[in-house]
């Protein structure tokens, strides 16, 4: 199975469709009017909604619109320059991980939105793999490593100004909150074509992107934005119900769900508190990968839940303009 990202761009408008009927939140009804009706004018005398956009992380919807030479056009621009230099720096990643063998797929990164992302997630199938990537990398580029955790190796690449993380299991502050396994097993192949770029990438499939984007949202982040919501109903779009419903419930994301499904009647972003996302963690205790890293997130605890506390201080977290 391969999916291109012209399915995941009419699922987005799907969605848009779909959510902009339930959706509470006015600021996100009065976007999805300007999308539908193509009256990207608007924006140009509402900042208001432009800082909407962006701390939702879903500026990327202005590259929808037919070019125009309206009043955001330079400002469109920039917006399509910094996706280009995006996918060209994701495409040569991508070819280096493979010339070099490693066993790797890229998730969370790619969404129906197309928002220029903070950083690159890379999910790779072991700890020996970690190295592997690390010194592929270094032959074509200068390294600098900000973060080591357990499960993950946080690198920056300074002539991209990119970020990329490398994950061997998906974590919170080293306690595992999704089964790597399960990921990428049922990995699955996203070709990518936009301006100049055609690239073929490994990614999970659209049931399981699913699951990752609810657990990462709810469970890590504790933070729902507009991109997510639009995410979710998208991969939900062009998968099988029942799959996605047994995913869930496999991974015991079934509170995390039934949280993201009250979200839409809340302003977004949505922060998760701390009973709710407590909540969400109670059922992963279940599972022999989250106990299994449960010693080391205790172990550190002071750290842990610092980090914790400051993820609870963000109004948002995107991109920003000068990368």
């Amino acid at each position: 199975m391969r999916l291109d990202s012209s399915e995941l761009l009419k699922a987005l408008f799907n969605s848009i469709n779909r959510i902009s009927v339930g959706i509470k939140d006015p600021m996100a009804k009065k976007v999805f009017q300007i999308i539908k009706r193509g009256e990207y004018e608007l924006l140009s005398k509402r900042r208001d909604l432009l800082v909407y956009m962006y701390i939702n992380k879903v500026l990327g919807l202005l590259l929808l619109q037919e070019r125009s030479s309206n009043k955001l056009r330079a400002f469109i621009e920039k917006l399509l320059q910094q996706r280009r230099n995006f996918l060209m720096h994701l495409e040569e990643i991508i070819q280096l991980l493979n010339k070099c063998d490693v066993r790797f797929v890229i998730y969370k990164t790619l969404r129906p939105v197309p928002d220029t992302p903070v950083d690159i997630d890379v999910l790779v199938e072991g700890t020996h793999e970690i190295p592997r990537a690390l010194n592929c990398l270094k032959r074509r580029f200068n390294i600098e490593i900000w973060g080591i955790d357990r499960y993950s190796i946080g690198i920056r690449i300074p002539e991209l100004k990119e970020f990329i993380d490398l994950y061997v299991k998906p974590h919170i502050a080293d306690l595992v909150y999704m089964d790597s396994n399960f990921i990428i097993r049922n990995a699955t192949y996203l070709y990518v074509k936009e301006f100049d770029i055609d690239v073929i990438v490994p990614v999970p499939s659209p049931e399981v992107e699913f699951c990752n984007i609810l657990a990462h949202s709810i469970i890590k982040e504790r933070l729902i934005t507009l991109n997510d919501i639009l995410s979710l109903f998208s991969y939900e779009n062009i998968s099988k119900k029942d799959q996605i419903l047994k995913f869930i419930s496999e991974n015991s994301l079934n509170i995390s769900y039934a949280i993201f499904l009250n979200i839409l009647d809340k302003p977004l972003p949505a922060k998760i508190s701390y009973k709710e996302w407590i909540r969400t963690l109670a059922p992963l205790m279940r599972k022999s990968y989250a106990l299994e890293s449960l010693p080391y997130f205790i172990a550190g605890v002071y750290k842990r839940v610092r980090r914790i506390v400051e993820y609870d201080k963000r109004v948002s977290y995107m991109r920003g303009f000068n990368r």
